[in-house]
């Protein structure tokens, strides 16, 4: 455990002195800045657009810190062969997935928790401008909407770990971590969109493809069982069933992804 502990330090360390994490941050302060400039131009929805702006803001700084610096931490230490001195510690190559999937997952975790300080000032702001467009808002939803993309992230970090574990490029660790969120953001659309009534009538696909699709939805992460953005912006309360078979669904995930990175990585040999 104190192997996990050290190595998940030492890569928090590297991602908060990573420069693309201050551009990253200048972006998503100027996108708060932004919903207090545009938000007067809607009015009766201004509470509304507040809301989908700063999750919108939340999420987009998250994919950059996951995509852009948590792909690199990852994948780091085999480029620069560092991964040889590493493992030359007493530490298990278990326990390097594991310690670097807590490291960059504590990074990103840190680095949101200071963007939704500023986005729950930006909604204050806004809410003392405007009060009488903010009847329906309710902080603990916001609150829970904001908590959920830290999850959702969590399990992207983890896909991210499994697909490093398996090779060596980061630029291919890149592309099927990004393929796998698009797909995982549409994968409920889509078998929503199959099984619906005008789909069947029209006959649109095989059922060869749409079995295919089916498997497909049970591998990919449904990551819109996290998404409480209309909740949120409609002040609408969140059923606790909900929200603890959404962490559930989110934890069984993320084990299961360490797991066979983990039994993935130790079979792996590098030169």
């Amino acid at each position: 455990m104190r192997s996990i502990i050290a190595l998940a330090t030492i890569t928090f360390k590297e991602g908060i002195r990573n420069r693309s994490l201050f551009g990253i941050a200048l972006l998503a302060l100027f996108l708060f800045g932004l919903n207090v400039t545009v938000a007067g131009f809607f009015m009766r929805d201004v509470g509304k657009v507040t809301v989908d702006m700063n999750l919108s803001a939340l999420s987009f700084a998250g994919l950059l810190l996951i995509f852009f610096v948590g792909v690199n931490l990852m994948a780091k230490d085999i480029d620069r062969k560092t991964i040889h001195l590493v493992l030359s510690k007493p530490i298990s190559r278990s326990q390097y997935i594991w310690g670097k999937y807590f490291g960059i997952q504590l990074f990103v975790s840190a680095s949101l928790l200071i963007l939704f300080i500023c986005s729950c000032l930006t909604v204050g702001l806004l809410l003392n401008l405007y009060p009488n467009y903010f009847i329906g808002f309710s902080w603990m939803t916001f609150i829970l909407a904001c908590f959920f993309v830290l999850v959702k992230f969590s399990v992207l970090t983890a896909i991210v770990v499994f697909f490093s574990s398996i090779t060596s490029n980061s630029l291919i660790t890149l592309i099927f971590s990004l393929s796998s969120y698009v797909a995982g953001e549409a994968i409920e659309e889509v078998v929503f969109y199959l099984k619906s009534e005008f789909a069947a009538q029209e006959k649109m696909i095989s059922e060869s493809l749409q079995n295919f699709i089916d498997i497909v939805s049970y591998l990919i992460p449904n990551f819109a069982v996290f998404n409480f953005t209309l909740e949120a912006a409609h002040g609408l309360a969140i059923p606790s069933q909900r929200v603890f078979l959404s962490l559930g669904y989110g934890a069984i995930y993320i084990v299961m992804l360490l797991i066979l990175a983990s039994f993935i990585f130790s079979r792996r040999e590098f030169n």
